[in-house]
């Protein structure tokens, strides 16, 4: 699509549209329903304006091109800005909180902890693990499988990036890790959130959260400098420079965004696929096709393609990473379009990839749009699960590789449909995208019958 731009009888056309009705009114439709307000804005522009304070105008960017100039060829005239603020309370000078020199040191210190080799290296504790959580799962039974995913990809991320095994103590982080999560989030899209100091119940839970997580990172710490496994905390460790508190505030990073975003994923995966079963028959083919009875191992990934197709298409309806935040930092042109230094920008990948000019049918299951000479058709910065540029998720290759081998791991085994008692799924714009409520489905054990 070419950029709406034109010059109709020497009128110049702004790629920027303004957004219609009161302020307030936009502003309450945002608070209250996020995802709907972006989607309801799609056909407006390549850059809409929402109308917003002068002091920092904010603007929703539609067009690949556009946000290929925030996040890519223009990103050092932008900064996370007010998400990266709030997030700071949470994890301290995490990656995900630091800009500047300070982030690229930081992202080249983690980068080798996910090169390809040492992702080959972490697949068969995703499988031991993985194997070892659905020996507990029985046929008929009704589990919320939302927690039994969060628990099975917070013990992965512990023990390949920390070389740590939770034991009696992992309902304990892994309920520190949720309230974390639900806190922040409140915060992050609150108009005006509370001084953390108010002794309101929220924040005193919170302070005892994050007293679990410092022990939990700091007894990492400790067991690591006892031994000498190539881990992700070894290398930060070995690093010249690097305090315990930025060892902890990495550790607290990566315990909330390397298992939190990978879980919710793989409820909507099993979602969309209980809604869909043609899809679920044909991905059933393809496992018994390249796998047989045995179990999977990390080569047979890349023979796995419509295994691929599905992650990437439920990527797609339901982005983790749900909205991107930028604020311009100095004065920039975006589409040949000036704008003001504070600027806000807003990049919404689960909008975006709901965009029928880039995605026909968007609204539907269809994992053959992500087939090899389908996806060419796809514009580059159409498609965001990760995000992208210096900023994108550091771990993408890791979670791919994580979440497939335990969808395959499951499905060789069971079926899961919805549990009659399951509430209507809703869409629930958290620091990730999860399902409202949770997750509740009926197991159902794959008989040999059912591979035939």
């Amino acid at each position: 699509m070419e950029l709406q731009l034109a010059l109709w009888r020497g009128v110049y056309l702004s790629k920027v549209v303004e957004i219609e009705g009161a302020r307030l009114k936009n502003f309450l439709h945002f608070q209250r329903d996020s995802l709907g307000f972006m989607t309801s804005v799609l056909h407006l522009g390549d850059i809409v304006s929402v109308r917003s304070s002068k002091r920092t105008p904010s603007y929703i960017l539609n067009h690949p091109e556009a946000i290929r100039e925030v996040l890519i060829s223009k990103e050092q005239s932008f900064r996370k800005g007010r998400s990266s603020r709030i997030l700071r309370e949470t994890v301290g000078q995490g990656i995900l909180t630091t800009e500047g020199k300070k982030h690229d040191h930081q992202r080249q210190s983690m980068l080798p902890a996910f090169h390809k080799q040492r992702i080959q290296e972490y697949a068969p504790i995703v499988i031991e693990q993985a194997t070892r959580a659905f020996d507990e799962w029985q046929d008929g039974e009704e589990r919320w499988v939302h927690r039994d995913f969060m628990m099975l990809t917070l013990t992965v991320i512990m023990q390949t990036l920390f070389g740590a095994k939770l034991k009696e103590d992992a309902e304990r982080v892994a309920r520190a890790v949720e309230e974390t999560i639900q806190y922040t989030a409140k915060r992050m899209y609150s108009p005006i959130p509370l001084p953390k100091f108010i002794p309101t119940r929220g924040n005193l839970r919170h302070t005892q959260s994050m007293g679990v997580l410092h022990q939990t990172a700091k007894g990492f710490v400790q067991q690591q400098e006892k031994r000498d496994s190539p881990t992700l905390l070894r290398h930060l460790l070995e690093e010249d420079g690097v305090e315990e508190q930025e060892l902890i505030d990495q550790i607290i990073t990566m315990l909330i965004a390397g298992h939190e975003t990978t879980a919710n994923a793989l409820s909507w995966t099993w979602y969309l696929l209980s809604q869909h079963p043609e899809v679920e028959v044909k991905w059933r083919e393809e496992l018994d096709c390249v796998l047989g009875d045995r179990p999977p191992t990390y080569e047979d990934l890349t023979k796995l393609s419509y295994t691929q197709q599905i992650w990437q298409e439920s990527l797609r309806l339901y982005p983790p990473a749900w909205m991107i935040l930028r604020e311009a930092n100095e004065d920039v042109e975006i589409l040949g379009e000036p704008f003001t230094r504070n600027s806000i920008f807003m990049i919404s990948p689960y909008s975006l990839h709901r965009n029928p000019q880039y995605f026909d049918q968007p609204e539907k299951f269809m994992p053959e749009r992500f087939a090899p000479e389908a996806v060419k058709s796809i514009p580059r910065y159409a498609y965001l699960p990760f995000g992208a540029g210096s900023r994108s998720c550091i771990g993408n290759q890791f979670a791919s590789m994580e979440a497939t081998l335990i969808m395959v791991l499951l499905a060789q085994r069971y079926r899961l449909v919805l549990a009659p008692a399951q509430a209507p799924i809703q869409a629930e714009p958290s620091v990730s995208l999860r399902i409202k409520g949770g997750l509740k489905m009926l197991v159902k054990s794959r008989s040999d019958q059912s591979r035939k």
